[in-house]
């Protein structure tokens, strides 16, 4: 087996601060850092659903505005070309699991197969039924056996400590790292680093 190419994994990533990112830059730093003060209970199990047809709109502008992380996709093409090279049938596994909406399932989709991802992936896992996302995460980390989990949100990585998956923290840019307390839960800046972690602890 090639440097490129993992052993038998399951990867989760989630998508939004993980896979894609915002093209906003600056601004959606302070979009964030204001949702979260307004709009986010930590340790709490309510969740903010937009109800509005202008906020679900809204929401599915501010997502298809986003674009793929080009390092971390490109490292992940990667390990998924090298398999397949080598016909490493039970090999690495990678899994699309974000807490997304049923009403952004149509433009996440569209999106996938806009930058030509959705084949990267075993499947793509999307919070169809409305669900607590962090709820949604757990069982479907749990159900599809993931060993290592990617997310952007400290608050889901806790939640999953339980499964026993492997843990990575993509610091968002309005964080500093230093709210991770969990020896359990690994800090990254990015997707490609998650995985460069991942392949060399594995």
């Amino acid at each position: 087996m090639t440097k490129e190419c993992l052993p038998k994994v399951r990867i989760g990533c989630d998508l939004d601060g993980v896979v894609a990112r915002h093209s906003l830059g600056g601004f959606w730093v302070k979009v964030r850092r204001l949702k979260e003060k307004l709009l986010k209970k930590a340790h709490s199990p309510k969740y903010y659903y937009p109800k509005s047809i202008f906020e679900k709109e809204a929401w599915k502008v501010i997502n298809w505005l986003r674009v793929p992380d080009k390092e971390g996709v490109s490292l992940l093409r990667s390990i998924k070309l090298c398999l397949l090279r080598e016909r490493q049938k039970d090999g690495q596994l990678f899994f699309l699991i974000t807490g997304r909406f049923e009403f952004n399932y149509p433009t996440t989709i569209k999106w996938l197969e806009k930058y030509k991802l959705s084949s990267l992936f075993e499947e793509v896992l999307v919070n169809i039924k409305d669900q607590d996302p962090i709820e949604f995460k757990v069982k479907e980390v749990g159900d599809q056996k993931i060993t290592h989990f990617i997310d952007d949100d400290l608050e889901v990585l806790l939640a999953l400590r339980k499964t026993g998956a492997k843990l990575y923290w993509v610091v968002p840019g309005h964080k500093d790292g230093k709210e991770n307390h969990d020896s359990g839960i690994i800090n990254c800046q990015n997707l490609k680093e998650a995985l460069e972690k991942i392949r060399i602890a594995s």
